[in-house]
């Protein structure tokens, strides 16, 4: 645990406590508005009451162990059961998390089948899509609510569930990628105390602690700790690291119509970086049985980690201003720093065939196998998001109708710097940006060979402001009780957005309707109607537009669903839907264009040309089939087709790295008498999942293949649940299988990653 104490006594942590000290001074600032609230309280008549938007403290640390998800924050602004929501979501608890052991978000997207990896290698935060649509990490990823600097791998240990909200959620996020939301929900206080240790077949140590605590004759203050520290040890040669996290909650019950609540958590992480594959002369995909998961590639002695600073603050404050009226106000803080250190293989462009006119691309790996290596090393990255709202949320009762309406308006910021060009007086050897050198080429079929670094040795520029996004918003919806089980739902939420990428401001409306019906208790009937507004993409640096960003783009999808939650023990849904968006690729052209305007020989210009529609239909199972059986299943087929362009060979084909169809299964049973063990004791832990082929280029013509992944576990608890010890065990891939995990276009580039080996997790509980 040296190396966590460690991670705490970095300079920017002396910071980052000054952020939460900040948090405690909300409950000050909101003084009045509790006094006005309580007289407005003791004076106003009986009514009915509204739902509350918040839950209830709970007080004791026991969870039941049944995977089906009793509340969901995100995709609804008036916190509707998630049976009720018309939209389609996933929730990953915390019973689920602990059994498959999981300590990354890549962990838990395995258990939706609408969600895959885009770019997430070993060692670096990962990207990720839904519906096939990229997830903007400026705003695609929250804690609460609220949205985080998504270039962080998110402590796990405070997290009480994640949240999955497939397809559009313009309301929630305002201006982002449509594919959907993840939202992280952190735990709340309660009395617990718990010691967590575990370790892998490769040698990882791991020991947390979470401790909870409740204050007050009325227990109307709460704390809630939680620390850990994990040496890292991966499958992949020279790419082990460490963290250290902690992470704070408290819960301040301020009066009978008042609630605070602050959540605060910093991460220190070191780790070397795991880079990709690309396609062998942009046609071939190297054979599974010529390279090996273990091999990263380029790899030199002298290469320096990654560091990964991250914070992460939010706090609430939670007023029942009428017994049918509730405000809340809410901010939150987030911060990433990066170095980013890697050997950086990419292309042959220092290959001969890579240099000749009708030869192979320079920006893929040469047909051989050779490919350039490069000493990438971009320091300071800093990456913040911000956020303040105010949400108002009641109903107005006329007649049979009720009316259930929300508004408010939120201010968001966004800021970027990354290392930009020197003064007039900087050395020679700094950079305009980043360290990118060359240092040799190598081959995947062969042993990596040592180079020395480049000398001399070159220095990134200095921190400069590369980008920033600033959203001002006003949010209104009205839900609609009519008789006969039906409900109507208009909202929408008015963005003005000015943005570092293209002059002055953009104002827009971005609507969400929906209608649902429930025809028999625990039954829900849903359609629903959401637009977009996302930000245009960038183009790759080899490109005719070099770097350039491209227009902001309207996303259009509509959904129809069901679910239903027979008995209130598991979660049966379905749900199909159609989105349609500007297809964005790299054209050839030799003329000039709306989007390259100076052209001069053929060569490509990456633009907006036709659409892109996904067709698709999702079903899922969460809770507690039998007895003794819980489950977690998930299924999506997904028709991602690219159309309209002017490009023949790309019209009716599959996009990249979205598969046909994809499943995700696991279940908890629980095993009769064995050995003397009672009933209860022993749990096996089964999972599968299946991936289809994926395509890895925009023609389709070449492509991975798909894969069947299978899983096991087991959990013992001596004394079952009330039990203090909990053993588990959780083997991923126990058949060892070889395959490529994802082809995903980052920055127009292509990467394939393998997949990982077979990792056995052995982890233990102790509940004080």
């Amino acid at each position: 645990m040296t190396k966590l104490a460690s991670a705490f006594l970095t300079p920017q942590i002396t910071n980052y406590l000054l952020l939460l000290r900040g948090f405690i001074l909300l409950p000050c600032i909101a003084a009045s508005s509790i006094a006005l609230a309580q007289a407005s309280t003791a004076q106003a008549a009986p009514a009915q009451t509204i739902q509350p938007v918040t839950t209830t403290v709970v007080v004791q640390g026991q969870v039941s162990d049944d995977y089906l998800p009793t509340e969901v924050s995100v995709g609804s602004l008036d916190s509707l059961p998630l049976v009720s929501a018309p939209v389609s979501e996933t929730v990953v608890t915390r019973d689920l998390m602990n059994d498959q052991v999981s300590r990354l978000l890549s962990d838990i997207v395995k258990n939706d089948a609408s969600i895959g990896e885009d770019y997430a290698p070993v060692g670096y935060y990962g990207d990720y899509q839904i519906r096939g649509f990229a997830i903007d990490l400026a705003t695609g990823l929250q804690i609460n609510g609220m949205p985080i600097a998504g270039e962080q791998d998110v402590p796990l240990e405070n997290k009480e569930r994640v949240e999955f909200l497939k397809g559009i959620a313009g309301v929630e996020s305002g201006i982002t990628t449509a594919g959907g939301l993840i939202n992280y929900v952190t735990k709340r206080p309660v009395v617990v105390k718990t010691l967590d240790m575990a370790t892998d077949d490769r040698g990882t140590a791991y020991a947390a602690v979470d401790l909870g605590q409740l204050f007050g004759a009325a227990k109307q203050f709460g704390v809630r700790a939680n620390m850990a520290g994990e040496d890292i040890h991966t499958y992949v040669e020279s790419a082990n690291g460490w963290r250290g996290v902690g992470a704070l909650a408290t819960d301040w019950k301020l009066s009978p119509v008042a609630m605070w609540k602050t959540d605060f958590e910093y991460q220190h992480k070191r780790e070397r970086s795991v880079a990709g594959y690309q396609l062998l002369g942009g046609e071939v995909v190297p054979a599974l049985s010529t390279v090996y998961p273990s091999v990263m590639l380029g790899n030199q002695i002298w290469s320096k980690p990654n560091i990964f600073d991250a914070i992460n603050g939010n706090s609430r404050l939670d007023l029942d201003v009428t017994p049918i009226w509730h405000v809340y106000f809410a901010g939150s803080y987030s911060h990433s720093l990066i170095d980013d250190n890697v050997i950086y293989p990419y292309g042959c462009y220092y290959e001969a065939e890579c240099n000749v006119a009708g030869g192979p691309p320079p920006y893929f790996f040469a047909p051989d196998g050779t490919y350039d290596i490069y000493d990438y090393r971009d320091p300071g990255e800093r990456r913040v998001d911000a956020l303040g709202e105010v949400i108002a949320a009641g109903h107005v009762t006329t007649g049979s109708i009720t009316h259930n309406l929300v508004f408010g308006g939120s201010i968001f910021h966004r800021g970027v710097d990354l290392p930009g060009m020197p003064g007039p007086n900087a050395p020679s050897t700094v950079q305009d940006g980043a360290v990118y050198t060359y240092i040799g080429s190598e081959n995947i079929y062969q042993p990596n060979i040592s180079y020395q670094i480049e000398s001399p040795e070159q220095q990134a520029g200095p921190l400069t402001l590369v980008d920033f996004d600033r959203q001002s918003s006003g949010i209104v919806q009205d839900r609609v009780d009519l008789p006969g089980h039906v409900r109507l739902t208009a909202g929408g939420r008015y963005a003005s957005i000015s943005d570092f990428n293209f002059t002055g401001s953009k104002g827009v409306w971005l609507p969400q309707y929906s209608a649902t019906y429930a025809p028999v208790a625990n039954l829900t009937l849903y359609g629903n109607y959401n637009v977009m507004l996302s930000l245009g993409p960038q183009a790759p640096f080899w490109a005719i537009n070099s770097s350039v960003y491209l227009a902001p783009f309207y996303t259009r999808q509509t959904e129809v669903g069901a679910k239903f939650e027979p008995g209130q023990r598991i979660l049966l849904t379905t749900a199909f839907f159609r989105m349609r968006a500007p297809f964005f690729y790299p054209k050839v052209i030799s003329s000039p264009d709306g989007f390259c305007t100076s052209v001069t020989e053929i060569g490509q210009c990456f633009e907006a040309d036709g659409h892109e529609t996904h067709d698709g239909i999702e079903l899922g199972a969460q809770g507690k089939a039998t007895n003794w059986l819980r489950l977690s299943a998930t299924a999506a087929g997904i028709l991602a087709t690219s159309d309209d362009s002017s490009t023949a060979a790309f019209n009716g084909k599959q996009v990249i790295n979205q598969p046909r169809l994809k499943t995700a299964v696991f279940a908890d049973i629980v095993m009769p008498r064995v050995a003397g063990l009672h009933l209860s004791d022993f749990h096996l832990l089964p999972g599968w999942g299946y991936t289809g082929r994926k395509e890895a280029t925009r023609d389709d013509a070449v492509s991975v293949g798909g894969y069947n992944l299978f899983n096991l576990g087991a959990r013992y608890s001596p004394g079952g649940e009330h039990g203090r010890m909990s053993f588990r065990i959780f083997a991923d891939n126990i058949l060892d299988k070889r395959y490529w995990k994802d082809t995903g276009a980052s920055y127009g580039d292509t990467f394939i990653h393998l997949g990982a080996p077979t990792t056995v997790r052995l982890s233990g509980q102790y509940r004080f």
